[in-house]
């Protein structure tokens, strides 16, 4: 198998024969050995060119591979940039929805309290309404927590705000 390397390093055979021994019948032995110096120099001197063309190629690859990868450096620092906010904003929003579930609770909590708390007043109105009670704020205050606490007892037995009525509540106030 030829390689380009064995034509590199093969002697030109143009002259070779006088360094061999042959002689040409009308030359002088001694011009013969100069012009196969002369063509081995210049076959040296392409090769020199040629190995020094190939040796800037190489150095221009090299070059081209360091290039790509301090690219590759900053393409991968920047992915790591990206995955660390990417990880923070998960963060940041799993904290908001545990905030945000929290916060929907409570306020639940707090409408249905408001609810039961509208239901009382409601019941008492209707219920001083229809019995033609004066007005005592202490009295009131003392109807007002027998009231609230019938409520609870019901909403806990299963009954809704709504089925409530007067009528229910009457008992406590008397």
């Amino acid at each position: 198998m030829n390689n380009e390397l064995d034509g590199v390093t093969a002697w030109p055979t143009t002259r070779l024969g006088h360094l061999q021994g042959e002689s040409d019948p009308g030359r002088d032995p001694g011009e013969g050995v100069w012009q196969n110096t002369i063509a081995a120099a210049d076959h040296a001197l392409e090769e020199a060119s040629r190995i020094q063309r190939g040796v800037q190629q190489n150095l221009k690859l090299m070059q081209e591979v360091r290039t790509l990868r301090d690219e590759l450096r900053r393409a991968h620092a920047e992915i790591d940039r990206y995955r660390g906010m990417h990880a923070r904003v998960v963060v940041s929003m799993r904290q908001l929805e545990d905030e945000h579930s929290v916060e929907m609770s409570r306020l639940q909590t707090d409408n249905e309290l408001l609810l039961v708390r509208h239901r009382v007043y409601k019941l008492l109105a209707e219920h001083y309404a229809t019995a033609a009670l004066r007005f005592d704020p202490a009295v009131f205050a003392e109807h007002r927590d027998r009231v609230l606490e019938h409520v609870l007892f019901q909403r806990r037995k299963g009954m809704s705000l709504t089925q409530i009525g007067v009528g229910d509540i009457a008992f406590l106030l008397l």
